[in-house]
């Protein structure tokens, strides 16, 4: 009985996280996108991509590994986990919010059509980010 009410909790936290993947996409379409522009910028050990103030993706070319963070929850540590739902599928980013330049996430993130959606990572709302060149260049960068 309590992990139902959980449950029930949880989708009227966030109403994309209570539907599957292609579902989540869908409600994500007509949703509104975040606030913010995407910027990149070179750093000393690789790239990052900034929505606004909501979400980095970060390249550290040495270590071959991209880091997702939700801006407002930078402080945590380690970082929560996510879920990263795109046209492609549902993914999730451990705890740490690295993934390997590899991993099929992140192109998944490149090549969705218009936008992705990140949940947790420390909040209970659903972030709607516009995909862009940005990003991509990131996931370029990391591997190259």
């Amino acid at each position: 009985m309590m992990r139902r009410v959980m449950l029930v909790l949880a989708a009227m936290a966030s109403p994309l996280a209570a539907q599957n993947a292609p579902s989540r996409f869908e409600a994500a379409r007509t949703a509104p996108l975040a606030i913010g522009q995407w910027t990149y910028a070179a750093t000393p050990t690789g790239s990052e991509a900034r929505l606004g103030a909501r979400l980095i993706i970060r390249c550290d070319r040495i270590q071959r590994r991209v880091a997702l963070r939700r801006i407002e929850m930078i402080t945590a540590t380690p970082p929560p986990a996510m879920i990263v739902t795109t046209d492609l599928g549902t993914h999730t980013v451990p705890v740490g919010g690295t993934v390997a330049n590899t991993d099929r996430l992140l192109d998944a993130i490149a090549f969705s059509r218009g936008r992705f959606v990140v949940e947790g990572g420390g909040s209970n709302l659903s972030l709607v980010a516009p995909t862009s060149p940005e990003a991509a260049r990131i996931i370029e960068d990391c591997r190259n």
